[in-house]
Formats: structure tokens, C-alpha cells, sequence
């Protein structure tokens, strides 16, 4: 195992006592609206998530504000495409409010947000028949928007494309997925580490025999070309036990991503990753009954803050906590499904289920939070993955549209840190390839970061020798003394060279053929390097 692993286990230990998880039902904070789907995730650009129910009579917004408490807004536009299947969330048409995917038993419909986020308008044009049993959404294509993709239980899946301003279009080369029904989850995962976003598809086909491929789970693994390769036989995740649904998480904080899988036949999985992007089941081992079958809806977040992720499922056991050795806790809930957020800002994980938001009552754990902002990726920087250092190794978490099986959780990246008060470090690693990074964030608070705000690379100057100017219209310069043939590397923020060259006392290097942004300038000065940041107009 890791040295993190290893780490986590001693924080675990040290904590154990105080991870208690129990929940209070809401009275009367939020209003009275007809409930089809759950969704918990910011509507109004304030990084609050809101808890939004979407039925045929219209939208209502529980809006969250900052003290906790709610502004309930119902907005009276009707829903034909009823989404009692799936809904998921994100920033489509570049106005920077969230819009939303509906899916249903027959068809597909996308809301778009007006320019001030206030109402919402859903267009109808999708008329294909689909029966949507998820609905996500993601950049598939890593053009810095987000597109969709929507399962079809009975038949070849749907995923649209997105032209940068919410216009979507069903375009099968998008992503090429085998041509069969059974498509109950999709979830989008780098499960591989290499840096981009794959797709895995839970496949379950009502009537089917065991060994019949419609059952077949699948894994998209992308090749980083705009294409994508099934497969899930060669890594171990070609499960064919009428699956329904598959979370993605680093339940041993070892820097890869597990995942567990509810089943309807043969057993549940629960598959750990050995760092490589391959899979071995250990359910005999977690203390998860692998013959508890049936359950849909399966979701996962740390809800007692102590640094582990815990399952939440429809198991004869609601919420299985994570003990941090690759062992489970189950406790009784008087719930079982809903949409995952902090609905009441304290740094608690909260459960919005049919009309009513389950207040997590939390304990003594810390906490910290983090929203992101895209620039050069998507609005909510959708498939970035966050990391954060500390005395007890790392922890990551991703984040994505469109998890577990019929709700939208929130979009915002939450830890628990438990006893410990203080994070050396948090990264953000964003779909655009910018990697951004924060010293010492505070703790129990959000934290909100713009894409190359805070890039990872930081300069390092050799003494006495200067950039002029910073920032740069035409041209930058170094203050050499006498140095000449002086080696010169230029990169964007995405580490991708723009220019080599050397570089001599008194003269210029044209930055004119440079678009707007950050960039670095390296130079090699008697066997010391130096590492310059720069702005260019």
C-alpha cells in the first residue's frame, strides 16, 4: 500500500470515537412544491447550492442563503418532459447560471437558464423517443463546454454536443458506444490517472440471461484523441450481474479511484484499484453484505467528516460508514435516496429526499470546501479533479454532473479533515490541463477558485537578473549583465512550449504572436535556472 494509505489509517483510528452520523428532518424552512426529481446545486451564481425540484406544474427553488436559512421561489413554467427518471445539472448556454438535463420513460429535454438566472426555459425540440434512466453531463470533448450524455434503457445511448452556447445536438461520434439497450448508469471518472475523463457505463436488461452482453458493464476509457476504447474485460469491470448503478470513489485515500457496484444478481462488488487502473472485488472483506441485492439508487460522500468517504444506498443497511481500512460500518437511516449538498452551509453533508432536506447534525470534525470556477474549462470546472494534502497523506474528490443513479448532487468539491487543523496544500487539476494551487487554505470555510488564479507553478527568479515587461504588449526582455546565448523556454499555463530560443544581453523576444493570458519564462544563467511568470496583454 501507499504511505498515504498507511497515514490515513493512524487519522482514522485517532478520530473514531467522534464520527457519529445522524440527521434532523426539515419543518418548515422550505416550500411546499410538487417533488419528481432531487437536485441540490447552485441556480444563483452565489456558490450556495439550492435545492430545486423540477416537476410538470414548474420549477420551485429552495434558494440557500448564507446564514442557512432559504428563499423559496416557484416558478410557474410547465414541464412536458417530466424528469422521473434523471436529472442532472450544469453550465450549458454561457451565461454562467446552471441549467439542467431532464430525462424521462420516453424522451429528452434540456432548461436553460435565463441572462440573469431567474427563470428557465425548457426546450422541447428532442423529440426521439429514450428511456432515460440517466442523464449526466461532462466535456466530452475537452473544447471547454459541457456536453451530455443520456443512457437509453432500450437502446443505442444518447450523447448531444454542445456548440459552446447551449445549442445541443445528438451526435453519435461524440463518444461511440456499443450498440445495445440495457443502459441503466452512466458516471464519468479518470479512473486511469492519466488525465482525462472516461466513461463508465452500468448496464442492467430486464429478461435477459447471465452472459448475455446487453448486461454487460462497459468502461470508455479515453485515448486523449477525442476517442474513446471499451475496455472494461481487460481491467476487470466487465461485471454482468444486472447492475444499476457504480460510485467512483478513493475509499482508501491511496490516489486511485475504487469503485462499488449494486447488483440484482449474482452478488454486489466492490472493486479496488491497484493504482493502475485495474480492479480486484474485496466485497468478502468490507464487511458489506455481497448477497444484499436490489438497491438502485447508490451514492457516496464522507457525511461524518472524517476524512473517509462513506456509502449511501438503497442496502438493507442506508449508509455504510467507511471505518479507513477498507472496512464498512452499516447504520439505519430513516432514508435511503436523495440529492447529496451542504444545504445549510455549516460544513455537514446534507440529504434532500421528497420534499424534505435531512439536516446532517455533524460533530466535532473539520471541514473544508471548495467551488470551482472555470475559465479556459467549463463554467463549474466539471471533471477537475481537487486534491488536498495534510498530516494524514491526501484525499481527492472530482467533480461531476450526474452521479449514483436519479439525483444531481452538489458541484462542490467537500472534505472532512477530522481532528486536524490545517491543510498544507490544495490542488486543482482542471480539464484545460491548468493546474492551480493554495498553501495552507483555512479550514471550515469555501473556498472559491478561478482557473489560473493560483498556478502551480510559481516563479522562481535568479538573483539580480529581472523580466521587463510584466505585464507585455510587444515584447519581453532580461536584465542580462554581459550574459549572452542565454537559453529561453517560453510555455503556456498548460506546460505546452510556445517558443525555444536563446536570448542575449539587450535584446527582445517578440511576445505579439502571444494571446492574452499568464505564461513562463525559463533561462538558464551559469548552470542556475529561472523561472519568470508573466502576463501578456
Amino acid at each position: 500500500m501507499k504511505k498515504t494509505l498507511l497515514l490515513s489509517l493512524s487519522f482514522a483510528i485517532s478520530i473514531g470515537t467522534m464520527a457519529q452520523v445522524s440527521f434532523t428532518p426539515s419543518s418548515g424552512e422550505i416550500g411546499n412544491y410538487d417533488d419528481t426529481s432531487e437536485c441540490a446545486v447552485d441556480m444563483n451564481g452565489d456558490y450556495l447550492d439550492d435545492y430545486v425540484r423540477v416537476a410538470p406544474s414548474g420549477i420551485g427553488i429552495d434558494y440557500q442563503n448564507a446564514d442557512g436559512s432559504f428563499t423559496s421561489v416557484f416558478q410557474n413554467t410547465p414541464i412536458q418532459n417530466d424528469p422521473n427518471w434523471s436529472i442532472a445539472a450544469g453550465e450549458l448556454n454561457g451565461d454562467g447560471y446552471n441549467d439542467l438535463v431532464l430525462g424521462n420513460g420516453q424522451r429528452v429535454s434540456f432548461v436553460f437558464s435565463s441572462s440573469d438566472g431567474n427563470t428557465h426555459t425548457e426546450d422541447t425540440s428532442f423529440t426521439d423517443f429514450i428511456f432515460s434512466q440517466r442523464s449526466t453531463m461532462a466535456d466530452i470533448d475537452n473544447d471547454g463546454d459541457l456536453d451530455s450524455f443520456v443512457c437509453h434503457d432500450i437502446d443505442l445511448s444518447h450523447p448531444y454536443r454542445n456548440d459552446g452556447n447551449g445549442n445541443m445536438t445528438e451526435d453519435q461520434t461524440l463518444i461511440e458506444t456499443i450498440d445495445l439497450p440495457g443502459n441503466y448508469a452512466a458516471v464519468w471518472v479518470d479512473y486511469d490517472n492519466d488525465g482525462d475523463t472516461d466513461m463508465y457505463l452500468t448496464k442492467c436488461r430486464g429478461g435477459s440471461s447471465p452472459g448475455d452482453p446487453e448486461r454487460d458493464n462497459a468502461m470508455y476509457t479515453n485515448n486523449g484523441d477525442g476517442t474513446f476504447t471499451e475496455n472494461g474485460a481487460d481491467i476487470g469491470m466487465r461485471d454482468n450481474a444486472q447492475s444499476w448503478s457504480t460510485v467512483f470513489e478513493d475509499f482508501d485515500n491511496d490516489g486511485d479511484f475504487d469503485a462499488f457496484i449494486v447488483n440484482h444478481d449474482f452478488q454486489n462488488r466492490f472493486m479496488e484499484n491497484d493504482g493502475t487502473g485495474n480492479f480486484t472485488d474485496i466485497i468478502a472483506t468490507t464487511g458489506i453484505n455481497p448477497n444484499d441485492l436490489g438497491a438502485w439508487e447508490n451514492q457516496a460522500a464522507d457525511f461524518n467528516n472524517d476524512g473517509f468517504v462513506d456509502i449511501f444506498s438503497e442496502l438493507s443497511k442506508e449508509l455504510y460508514i467507511n471505518n479507513g481500512d477498507m472496512t464498512f460500518t452499516g447504520i439505519d437511516l430513516p432514508f435511503d435516496e436523495g440529492a447529496i449538498a451542504d444545504l445549510n452551509n455549516d460544513g455537514f453533508l446534507d440529504v434532500a429526499n421528497d420534499g424534505t432536506i435531512w439536516f446532517n447534525n455533524g460533530n466535532g470534525n473539520n471541514y473544508v470546501k471548495f467551488a470551482l470556477e472555470g475559465v479556459d474549462s467549463n463554467f463549474n470546472g466539471i471533471g477537475a479533479r481537487v486534491v488536498i494534502a495534510g498530516e494524514w497523506g491526501e484525499q481527492m474528490r472530482e467533480v461531476r454532473s450526474g452521479q449514483g443513479f436519479g439525483h444531481m448532487n452538489s458541484l462542490v468539491a467537500h472534505f472532512g479533515i477530522g481532528t486536524s487543523d490545517e491543510i498544507e496544500t490544495v490542488t486543482v487539476y482542471w480539464p484545460s490541463g491548468t493546474v492551480d494551487q493554495i498553501e495552507n487554505p483555512d479550514i471550515n470555510t469555501q473556498h472559491i477558485i478561478v482557473e489560473g488564479s493560483n498556478l502551480a507553478v510559481a516563479s522562481n527568479t535568479i538573483e539580480g537578473i529581472s523580466l521587463f515587461p510584466n505585464p507585455s504588449t510587444e515584447f519581453i526582455s532580461f536584465s542580462l549583465q554581459g550574459q549572452n546565448d542565454i537559453p529561453l523556454t517560453i510555455t503556456d499555463v498548460n506546460g505546452k512550449v510556445i517558443t525555444k530560443t536563446t536570448i542575449s544581453s539587450g535584446e527582445t523576444v517578440s511576445t505579439q504572436q502571444l494571446k492574452s493570458g499568464i505564461y513562463f519564462a525559463t533561462i538558464e544563467v551559469d548552470g542556475k535556472k529561472g523561472n519568470y511568470k508573466f502576463i501578456k496583454k
